[in-house]
Parts: structure tokens; sequence; C-alpha cells
């Protein structure tokens, strides 16, 4: 999120109340984390949102490329002002707009646009199951940071595959 001038961040950093986004663990990142990213038809979460330390729409996009080691082409946003989205073609333009008109100090709203590759890493359909024995059967210390990204995760965001894993692996 781009904040308006003279906005400030909770303590935490994460606010209640963002848009409703199809979200899942599904994502397996480059040191083995299984991760968020939007997944077209999956289950509608409420999210969460942060206000960025950065006025400027191009500086927030890098600061997220940056932070999750990504190219800036991999960083989605919706410009409020200019009524843009990038990339053009995303499916959940409703979903964020629906959003932001009930959001006076948001100018922008930015996303990691990463996809799931669940399936690309492991050649295993994800369903609950299969992220659940992903999980449980990674070297000691992936499995460590797995289970930190999972437990780190606000509650609220409860997919279903996070619901599986509490419940098979005890994470919650």
């Amino acid at each position: 999120m781009v904040k308006s001038p003279g906005k400030k961040q909770e303590q935490n950093g994460w606010l209640d109340g963002g848009p409703l986004l199809p979200i899942e663990f599904a994502r397996i990142s480059k040191d083995g984390r299984l991760t968020l990213v939007i997944v077209p038809g999956s289950e509608e979460i409420r999210t969460l949102y942060a206000i960025s330390k950065f006025e400027d729409l191009d500086e927030s996009i890098l600061d997220l490329a940056v932070r999750e080691g990504c190219g800036r082409n991999r960083v989605g946003f919706f410009d409020k002002k200019k009524d843009e989205f990038n990339p053009p073609k995303f499916e959940h333009k409703n979903n964020i707009k629906d959003w932001i008109n009930y959001k006076v100090e948001v100018d922008a709203v930015i996303w990691t646009d990463l996809h799931k590759n669940f399936k690309d890493k492991i050649g295993l359909e994800l369903t609950e199951e299969n992220a659940v024995n992903y999980l449980r059967y990674l070297p000691s210390e992936v499995k460590a940071k797995a289970e930190q990204y999972i437990r780190r995760t606000p509650a609220v965001v409860n997919t279903p595959i996070r619901r599986t894993v509490v419940q098979g692996l005890g994470w919650g």
C-alpha cells in the first residue's frame, strides 16, 4: 500500500480489513517454505494490509521487490488516481477497487504477483493432503523456516491448507 501524507503505520505493521482475495499457501519459495499467493478459484480470504513507508508508488514497488527477492515485474499494483492495474488483466480488479474505494487514505495497492508453483516444483497437485505431506517431510532446517512462516501468518488468514496444517502438524 502506498500511504498518503500524514498517515502512520500500526505498531505491528499489519492492519485488519484488507481486500477479499483468493489466497492460499501454494508457492514453494526458494528456501522451501510454502508461501501465500493469489490462487484464482481458491476460497476468498479477508487479507491484511500494511502502509508503505514510501509515498511514491515506484519506490514502494521497488521496496517490495527487494524485500521479496523478485523483479519489479513481479509486483502487481493498482494506482487509484490513474485507475491503472498492472498486470492489466489482473483477475481480481473488482475486489481491489471495492476495497480501495472505502480507504480514503490509500492511493495505491501493491502485491507480490508470484504464482503458485507447487505442482511445478514437486510434481503433485496442490491439495491439502499433499501440502501437509510436503511440509511434514522437509529437511529439519527448511521445516523450521516453513513452520515459522505459517505460525507468523496472522490467524485471520485461515485458508483451507492452513487449517489442515494446523490440524495435521499442530502448527497453530
